[in-house]
């Protein structure tokens, strides 16, 4: 026994005592060039009213987005961001957040919506591919974000994210163009404030001009105008800008621009007659000034006292256009230099009805003011630097020594490996892996499986073999309550679950804990159907997009049901009918409604849905707050769009991203996976009629006209936009069978 025990010295306690060392060693070298690690600082902002920087540093492939409390100067979290070598970024600020727009070799434009707490979430999931740099393609515009060119796929498209939200309008000849684009650029000046409003120019197959408005609709269309044969192209660009400067709102008579010459005070500027007139009359001269139209309502003069800057002091006012007033930034911005004045890089954001001023200066600086009084805060890109650096990881310390190994280099590992074999060679390791593995499924046998989202995580401190004890918070619903619980789980932040998530927890209403239920645990369960309800009261509770919510109240035999739907128009829910309910997760849904067709016996295919967008509708019904979702769904290889409007739980936060399972009819799903292979276009609904529903989707039955010749479309519809004689529908379709799917409703 004892020869035994020296040989395991030999082979594993002396190895170890000889990589101590070398830990030791590269661990005080690490202490000596501990500035060589701090990152380069690419783009600086402030957040949450300067109570947050966010600094974009060059990552591994891409960019990371370092959240940090500017009053501790620790980190938050870090948010990846995906770009390319180029790691060009643009940014506005939206609703409170800070939006961040980048691109990507392999997924395309990324715009990321970054808010104070370290909440991220992406708008364009991976649709949108442009060539060329993103400053071609993106760019900030009156408090807007805006987008345009043309996509890897040679299709066209304008977009713009206006309060935190994206939309896009895709250009074709469906959209009033008599040819299909092949080219498209920025008409000069449109971005820089030349112009009114911005301006695209589309070059057409039949050899025609369009011009395209970058700003959106409240129908989320771009303005289109045709050029006319002839003519100066000139006098066609001021024309259209007259156009769409009054669908927008804009005056462009009554522009602000900043005079080319000496001493560039800012005058009032015609741009239908190309006229310069007088200085816009300020409380007091702004000299060397440049104007920044913050938002719809507000603009920003920014300059200097005297004529030559460095003789001067930095001030400013901010114009309000709704009461005509000025409001003197003289004092706070007078802390800046005479150098801010003549670079010509600072960027100013505001939004309305938001008290705080923000600037950025790319990687230089950030900063940050209050209009109503508030002095000035700026941060640099080296003193933020500093804040990379851990108390005492310029010195040995243990403190230094603990920061060192969480980094785990490979002969951390490789250390932390021979000491921790003899420990998992007597067995100590794998007997607490059985006994948690035990209680793990005993627990989640015992409790009850629910969905969660994760609200919140935050490392706890411990680490098990190198990897972060991670606490996550979750909020669900039990018996109609929104509870929270906290669940304590070892995982690394690449695959552990993000704020917004939605998990699968089992709860104990015994213990009030919870764990987290993999696939491989979940209980294979099938939903309860309750055959046979009677509607008995129908309660109102107002519009809801083109239709009417509604609160269903069904009877089974003494047991009582609510369901909150939405009626589509046309289609009517009455008292005394029949329908089948089905239970999953403790909640109620319909399962269908007054079917003519029995579909008991339908086959149902359960695929993958992936939120790409969420917009929420103003209705609420036993507390459950109307959403209505945009899912990519898959099955195998292919891939197609699908619109649902849901009742979720007050207060249950859901991001985009998320992949939910839906269920879908087979036959319905795979005629639409066929027509949306054939051809598509618009056409006009001159019948339409109802079947029950599917869910509480009401089943459509209807006829549209294209080019002289009748499809047939039999489908479940989405109630909040629904289907009505007259309107013209987006659709798929197949020439000989006739048949046909809808693609975008005319209400969408």
């Amino acid at each position: 026994m004892k020869k035994r025990i020296n040989l395991l010295n030999l082979v594993f306690f002396v190895p170890a005592v000889i990589l101590s060392f070398a830990v030791w060693n590269d661990y005080k070298q690490d202490v000596a060039r501990v500035e060589d690690r701090l990152q380069t600082v690419e783009g600086l902002f402030y957040l949450d009213g300067g109570s947050k920087v966010i600094s974009l540093t060059d990552g591994a492939e891409g960019m990371d987005a370092i959240l940090y409390d500017a009053a501790t100067h620790q980190e938050v979290t870090t948010i990846h961001l995906r770009s390319n070598i180029h790691n060009q970024f643009v940014g506005s600020y939206q609703i409170g957040n800070l939006v961040i727009a980048t691109t990507d070799d392999s997924s395309g434009l990324q715009l990321n919506v970054i808010g104070p707490g370290g909440h991220v979430e992406e708008l364009v999931q991976g649709t949108l591919e442009f060539d060329g740099f993103l400053t071609s393609a993106v760019h900030h515009w009156n408090g807007r974000m805006l987008v345009g060119g043309e996509t890897v796929n040679d299709t066209f498209v304008v977009g713009e994210v206006k309060d935190g939200v994206f939309q896009t309008a895709y250009l074709n000849e469906d959209t009033g163009l008599p040819a299909r684009p092949t080219s498209m650029s920025e008409v000069m000046g449109s971005f820089n404030d030349s112009r009114a409003v911005p301006l695209y120019e589309l070059d057409l197959k039949d050899g025609s001009t369009a011009y395209v408005s970058g700003l959106l609709n409240a129908q989320h269309k771009a303005a289109i105008r045709i050029r006319p044969e002839g003519g100066s192209g000139f006098d066609a660009e001021d024309l259209a800008e007259q156009q769409f400067a009054a669908l927008a709102g804009v005056d462009p008579a009554r522009l602000w621009r900043t005079e080319s010459g000496e001493p560039k005070q800012v005058r009032t500027y015609d741009a239908v007659k190309g006229d310069w007139g007088s200085v816009v009359n300020t409380p007091a001269p702004i000299y060397q000034a440049a104007v920044f139209p913050l938002n719809d309502r507000e603009t920003l003069i920014f300059g200097s006292t005297a004529k030559d800057e460095r003789k001067g002091r930095v001030t400013g006012y901010l114009y309000d256009r709704q009461t005509r007033s000025f409001i003197d930034l003289s004092q706070p911005l007078s802390s800046l230099e005479p150098e801010d004045v003549s670079s010509g890089t600072l960027s100013f954001f505001k939004e309305t009805g938001d008290a705080t001023l923000y600037f950025t200066d790319g990687e230089k600086s950030a900063g940050w003011l209050n209009v109503k009084g508030g002095t000035l805060t700026r941060m640099t890109g080296e003193a933020l630097q500093t804040w990379q650096m851990a108390e005492g990881a310029d010195r040995i310390s243990w403190t230094s020594f603990a920061h060192y190994l969480k980094r785990g280099n490979a002969l951390v590992i490789n250390w932390a490996i021979w000491l921790l074999i003899p420990l998992v060679l007597f067995g100590g390791l794998g007997l607490l892996i059985r006994i948690m593995t035990a209680r793990q499924k005993k627990f989640t046998a015992e409790g009850t499986i629910v969905q969660g989202t994760v609200t919140r995580l935050q490392e706890t401190g411990t680490y098990v073999n190198e990897q972060p004890m991670i606490r996550f918070d979750i909020r669900f619903e039990d018996e109609g309550r929104m509870k929270e619980t906290s669940i304590k789980k070892v995982a690394s932040y690449l695959h552990a679950p993000r704020v917004g998530d939605p998990v699968l927890i089992s709860y104990s209403r015994k213990k009030n804990r919870a764990v987290f239920v993999t696939d491989d645990e979940l209980p294979q369960t099938a939903p309860e159907v309750i055959r046979d309800a009677v509607l008995t009261r129908i309660d109102s509770y107002g519009k809801a997009g083109r239709g009417e919510a509604l609160l269903l109240h069904f009877d089974t035999g003494g047991q009582t049901w609510a369901i909150p739907v939405v009626q589509a128009n046309g289609f009517v829910y009455r008292t005394g009918d029949k329908a089948d309910l089905m239970q999953i997760g403790g909640v109620t849904r319909l399962y269908n409604y007054n079917r003519t067709r029995d579909m008991r016996g339908a086959d149902q295919l359960t695929l993958e849905g992936e939120v790409i967008r969420i917009e929420h509708i103003p209705v609420e019904i036993v507390n459950r707050q109307l959403i209505l979702f945009e899912l990519l769904l898959s099955h195998g290889d292919q891939r197609s769009r699908k619109v649902n409007s849901q009742f979720v739980p007050v207060r249950l936060p859901i991001a985009v991203g998320a992949v939910i399972p839906v269920s879908v009819n087979k036959g319905e799903y795979e005629q639409e996976l066929r027509l949306l292979q054939g051809k598509q276009g618009s056409a006009n609904v001159t019948a339409v009629q109802f079947d029950g529903t599917v869910g509480e989707r009401p089943f459509a039955r209807i006829t549209v006209t294209k080019n002289g010749i009748s499809y047939r479309i039999e489908q479940s519809i989405e109630p909040l936009y629904g289907v009505e004689v007259g309107d013209d529908l987006w659709i798929a379709y197949d020439e000989e069978t006739r048949e046909a799917v809808i693609v975008q409703y005319a209400s969408a």
